[in-house]
């Protein structure tokens, strides 16, 4: 299929050409902004009023009355569209905020996961990632885990599937009691919302940790709908999150953790966060921060903020790598 290449008004475009786009029959399709729309495509939403183009200006833009990716999947819904995902993801780079490349939660799942534009290459991606506390609570010794972990699927247009394995304890490195294995299913709905589904620390057989799950929804927002750009999390989970650790208990904290955990990151650059968060047993705070074009990715924290568990607060860390895109 030949294609005509052209700008998009929403992106600084430059001027569109006269309204027959197939260059006298040559072109089927045309590429906007990266997005490639059938020429057939093209007349339906202009038919509908969901693309116009402006004969003042002489560029696409989506109806002004189309304020939500909700409002625009309900008048793509009675069009026959040869290639549907294209103004969807097209209106979705364009109009709707999503976060950036840092991480948006510390120690929480977080709502969103493995999602990319259809014009966007690779399925797949494996990662590698060290993290650890300065101190296991009520002693004066550093732990430390090393996770592998394996995206893929796309959550913008179906499921997003992340895997991982960890060791959960590098001065017992190699034990494969220690091994545990986590999942996450996520799924983005509209406007910034994106859900998910997981488990962590499974199938483990030694450890201070426990097996857990949660359901926790995301939020992408930017300054017209709050004061600051970010992402705010809810969830809800059973293990970590609902229950307090012997210790805790014995020590006279609190007797159960609250289920619910939240976070709330703000946007300080493009590729820096700041992030509070509670993980259903305490409050912590921290940054994170991804090294543009690199693959990694920082997160530094405090956790036990308050004295509702553990004996004080705690650094805690990571550093995230992504080995390989296929």
């Amino acid at each position: 299929m030949r294609r005509l290449l052209l700008a998009f008004a929403l992106c600084l475009a430059t001027p569109a050409p006269a309204q027959d786009l197939s260059g006298g029959g040559r072109y089927e399709a045309i590429t906007i902004s990266g997005f490639t729309l059938t020429l057939a495509d093209i007349a339906r939403l202009e038919q509908a009023g969901v693309l116009r183009l402006d004969p003042g200006t002489r560029r696409f833009a989506f109806d002004p009355a189309i304020r939500s990716e909700r409002a625009l999947g309900l008048r793509l819904r009675t069009l026959a569209l040869d290639r549907p995902e294209g103004p969807r993801d097209l209106y979705r780079a364009a109009k709707v905020t999503l976060p950036n490349a840092a991480a948006h939660t510390l120690t929480v799942p977080s709502g969103f996961g493995p999602a990319r534009f259809v014009n966007q290459p690779g399925r797949a991606a494996l990662s590698v990632s060290l993290g650890g506390v300065s101190r296991v609570p009520y002693t004066a010794k550093p732990d430390g885990a090393l996770g592998l972990g394996l995206s893929f699927g796309d959550a913008f247009h179906g499921l997003g599937v992340g895997l991982m394995v960890s060791a959960n304890d590098l001065s017992d490195f190699g034990d494969p009691d220690r091994l545990s294995f986590g999942f996450a299913l996520s799924r983005y709905l509209w406007d910034g919302l994106s859900l998910s589904f997981g488990g962590e620390n499974l199938f483990v057989r030694r450890t201070d940790g426990e097996a857990s799950f949660s359901l926790a929804a995301s939020w992408a927002f930017d300054r017209a709908q709050m004061p600051f750009k970010g992402t705010l999390t809810l969830g809800a989970g059973s293990g970590r999150f609902a229950r307090a650790t012997p210790r805790d208990i014995a020590e006279g904290r609190a007797s159960q953790g609250t289920t619910v955990f939240a976070a709330l990151s703000g946007e300080v650059a493009d590729h820096l966060n700041l992030i509070a968060e509670w993980n259903g047993r305490n409050l912590t705070a921290g940054v994170s921060y991804a090294l543009p074009r690199s693959g990694m990715s920082v997160k530094l924290g405090v956790e036990n903020l308050t004295r509702r568990s553990g004996d004080g607060p705690i650094l805690t860390g990571s550093v995230g790598v992504t080995l390989i895109r296929f």
